[in-house]
């Protein structure tokens, strides 16, 4: 496959040169931990992100993007293939050791003559080589993954010389992950009271309310490098052409939201600006989209050779959106989870997951919990680790495990799981055994069963267990032995 890889690269590398006008630079900026917070763009006047504001009048709002799951690793896994995560082998998990044999959108932009550049975090974490042994950007030309170096980006447009390729940035901000600064939300001027709503499956407390605030500061510096990164693109005089993209690879870093299945995590921010090629900007689709569309949409716009590659894409592009004419809209998408930081079993290098996968359809969310007699965030004896420590999880650690709260957060989950998410967007009122809804309950399962056989997806097949299997780089708790 590596071989293969260098022949392509080799073959078409010509085809920068004959590139016309028509065909957009890309820059891809991704969140890393932001829910739909982003400032006025997604109505949320607690949190001020006027760079994305900005970019969202002059461009598109999407309402109804979905990450295909909600944790790092497996999502920009499952971004970068096209595919599905369930369709890559270990990629679904978190903190795996990741195949060589599914070609990233980067690898094929690079053999299509495209200039690609990186900062930050792409992939991760985890392992990821080629079978050789040499460590694999991705086709992204990764500088730095610790840091993003001072004005790596205006350095990066400075260095263009005139007539070069199109190029592809990723920009992978650090923020709004944890750990987050005492009180930060408070010492900015904030209130709690500015906070106009508190998820119904939290305590609405001062305690909670600080920590959203300390949340809203970070995704605010995140906007401020957004305009950073705008101001370069402007004097470069490159923005005309240059699709931006702003996005998180999925919900905030609180209990429920980050790796889990409901629509606070899969649901996220996603604004777009192309100021040659989007007709009718200020527009808000409305439409469905998922992150394996956005492989299908760079390497159409960029016209990579995808079969060229050996890549199979699970996804379409979005470039009809774009020019406002959608011609096949999706009627549902699909999410799901597998392995995420629950621990490996003793004498073993794999360990359990939470399965789980779901589908959204018109105002419905289904998801089906494939071993609901597991915990989804992990044994409760090591702390819960499939959450991110916090004051907000602390408080509810504190609860009664039989009060609402703990149950909504920590709790087991039946196998059938049905919400309207317009009428109940924390998806906190389980329809599965409303007799009214066992109709849509049963068609959309058989519908979301239906694409996943027709996707290989195991766990659909009945060999789940393969993703238990699989070696995670993250080892055991000490004392494991001792919690059983």
């Amino acid at each position: 496959m590596r071989i293969c890889r260098l022949l392509s690269i080799a073959l078409f590398l010509f085809a920068g040169a004959a590139r016309g006008a028509e065909t957009p630079n890309i820059l891809f900026i991704i969140a890393d931990d932001a829910s739909r917070h982003f400032g006025q763009a997604y109505d949320c006047d607690w949190v001020k992100t006027p760079n994305i504001d900005k970019l969202a009048e002059e461009g598109l709002v999407f309402d109804n993007a979905y990450v295909a799951t909600a944790k790092c690793a497996p999502c920009r896994a499952s971004t970068m293939t096209g595919r599905f995560p369930w369709q890559i082998e270990a990629g679904a998990n978190h903190q795996n050791v990741f195949p060589d044999n599914y070609p990233a959108f980067g690898e094929v932009l690079q053999a299509a003559g495209i200039q690609t550049g990186a900062v930050g975090k792409t992939w991760g974490p985890g392992t990821a080589h080629h079978v050789d042994g040499s460590a694999r950007d991705f086709g992204l030309t990764v500088i730095s993954k610790k840091k993003v170096p001072d004005d790596f980006f205006g350095n990066f447009l400075k260095a263009r010389k005139e007539g070069a390729p199109a190029f592809f940035y990723w920009h992978g901000s650090s923020d709004p992950h944890r750990g987050y600064k005492k009180d930060s939300g408070i010492a900015a001027g904030k209130k709690l009271s500015d906070i106009d709503h508190v998820p119904a499956y939290w305590p609405d407390n001062d305690i909670v309310r600080g920590d959203m605030l300390n949340y809203s500061i970070e995704v605010e510096r995140f906007d401020t490098h957004v305009g950073e990164l705008l101001a370069d693109l402007e004097a470069s005089g490159e923005a005309e052409n240059t699709l931006v993209i702003v996005t998180s690879d999925h919900g905030m870093p609180f209990p429920r939201v980050k790796g889990h299945t409901f629509d606070d995590a899969h649901r996220v921010p996603l604004v777009m600006r192309w100021p040659a090629g989007i007709k009718n900007p200020g527009r808000r689709v409305e439409e469905l989209v998922s992150f394996v569309d956005f492989a299908a949409t760079f390497i159409d716009l960029q016209q990579g050779d995808a079969e060229a590659m050996g890549m199979e894409l699970s996804g379409k592009s979005l470039a009809d959106l774009l020019r406002d004419e959608p011609s096949h809209p999706r009627d549902f998408v699909l999410i799901g989870r597998e392995r995420n930081d629950v621990y490996a079993r003793p004498g073993s290098p794999s360990g359990l997951g939470y399965p789980a996968r779901g589908i959204r359809m018109g105002d419905y969310l289904y998801v089906h919990n494939f071993e609901p007699d597991r915990w989804p965030c992990g044994n409760i004896e090591l702390g819960l680790r499939d959450t991110d420590s916090s004051p907000t999880k602390s408080v509810l650690m504190e609860m009664d495990m039989e009060t609402a709260f703990w149950k909504h957060n920590f709790g087991k989950r039946p196998a059938d799981m049905l919400f309207n998410v317009v009428e109940d967007p924390d998806c906190v009122a389980n329809l599965a055994t409303d007799g009214s809804q066992a109709g849509r309950l049963k068609d959309m399962k058989k519908r979301m069963l239906q694409e996943l056989k027709e996707q290989g997806d195991p766990r659909a097949l009945g060999n789940g267990e393969v993703f238990d299997n699989y070696p995670t780089v993250k080892p055991a708790p000490k004392g494991w032995e001792t919690k059983k």
